[in-house]
C-alpha cells in the first residue's frame, strides 16, 4: 500500500514538474537577418502629459533618416493619403517608417504657401493677408537643407525666408507661427475658448540636425500646443501645420485614424527596404 502511495505522490509531483515547464515564458525569437527594426536609429517616439493634455511625439534625427515632402509632383510620388504614398515607396524600394500632414491646403488639394519637393518649388511663398489660421502673422516656414547627412532643419517667419530653392530639400509653408525666436505667437491666449485637434513641427536652433513633430490626442488651444513645444521639447522655433485633418502615422500608430484623409503635402520619415534575398 505504500508503494502505491508513493507512486502516486512521484506521478503527481513529475505532471507538476512538467506544467512548470510549460508555462516558462518563451525564449525569444532570434530576429532574421536583413529584418527591419520597426523603430530604427534616430527616431523616438513618446507620449507626453502637458498642461493637462495628451500629445504624441515624435523625434528625427537628419543625421540617420530620411525626412521628405510628397504630394504635388509624379516624379517623387504625387500621391496624397498614406496609404497611397506607402505603396508608392515601396515600389521605390523604400519603406515608410512616419508620416503626418504638412502645411495647410487649398480644398482642391493645392498648399496654401509654399511648397518645395526635392529642391523643385511647386508652390511659391505666400505673403497675403486674408482671414483663417494660415494668415494669422507671423506665420512662417519649415524647410530642410544641406547635403545629405548634414543636413539641418528650421523654421522661419514668412517674410525672413531668403533660400533658394535649390538648396533646400524641402519646405512648407503654414501658420500661425507657434514660436519664434523662443518666444510666442502674441495672439496666443492661455485662456482661449477656441479648443481643436492641433500638430506642428519644431526645430531648437541650438541642434537644427533634430526635428520635433507633434499632435495633440485631441482638442487644446494655441497657446498650450505652442508651450509643449517650448517648455516640454525645449524648442526655439515651431510652426502650426494643421488642425482637425491632421494624423500622425508612426510605429504603433497604423490604425485607419492614424492614415485617413488626403493631404496636399505629406512629411515622410523613410528608410531603404533590405535587399531581396537570393533564391536557391
Amino acid at each position: 500500500m505504500a508503494g502505491r502511495w508513493l507512486q502516486a505522490l512521484l506521478g503527481l509531483l513529475l505532471v507538476g514538474c512538467g506544467s512548470a515547464v510549460v508555462d516558462r515564458p518563451p525564449e525569444p525569437r532570434p530576429v532574421a537577418p536583413g529584418a527591419l527594426d520597426p523603430r530604427p536609429a534616430g527616431l523616438t517616439l513618446r507620449q507626453l502629459g502637458h498642461l493637462g493634455a495628451r500629445y504624441t511625439v515624435a523625434t528625427v534625427d537628419l543625421r540617420s533618416l530620411a525626412l521628405d515632402l510628397y504630394g504635388q509632383t509624379p516624379e517623387h510620388g504625387a500621391v496624397q493619403d498614406i496609404p497611397a504614398l506607402e505603396r508608392w515607396l515601396g515600389r521605390q524600394g523604400r519603406r515608410m517608417v512616419l508620416a503626418t500632414n504638412s502645411g495647410i491646403y487649398e480644398t482642391d488639394g493645392r498648399p496654401l504657401g509654399l511648397h518645395i519637393e526635392r529642391g523643385v518649388e511647386l508652390s511659391p511663398r505666400n505673403l497675403a493677408d486674408a482671414p483663417g489660421n494660415f494668415f494669422l502673422k507671423p506665420n512662417a516656414i519649415f524647410f530642410v537643407e544641406g547635403p545629405p547627412g548634414s543636413e539641418t532643419a528650421a523654421v522661419v517667419e514668412s517674410n525672413a525666408y531668403d533660400r533658394p530653392s535649390a538648396g533646400v530639400r524641402l519646405a512648407t509653408q503654414s501658420g500661425p507661427a507657434l514660436l519664434l525666436g523662443g518666444e510666442l505667437h502674441p495672439r496666443f491666449l492661455p485662456d482661449a475658448t477656441s479648443l481643436k485637434l492641433r500638430s506642428g513641427v519644431g526645430v531648437n536652433a541650438g541642434a537644427p540636425q533634430v526635428v520635433y513633430l507633434a499632435i495633440s490626442d485631441g482638442e487644446v488651444r494655441f497657446h498650450d500646443f505652442a508651450t509643449l513645444f517650448r517648455d516640454a521639447l525645449g524648442c526655439t522655433d515651431a510652426l502650426y501645420l494643421d488642425g482637425t485633418v491632421s494624423v500622425l502615422s508612426a510605429p504603433g500608430r497604423r490604425g485607419p485614424e492614424h492614415t485617413r484623409g488626403t493631404f496636399g503635402g505629406i512629411l515622410a520619415v523613410t528608410e531603404a527596404l533590405p535587399a531581396a534575398r537570393p533564391r536557391r
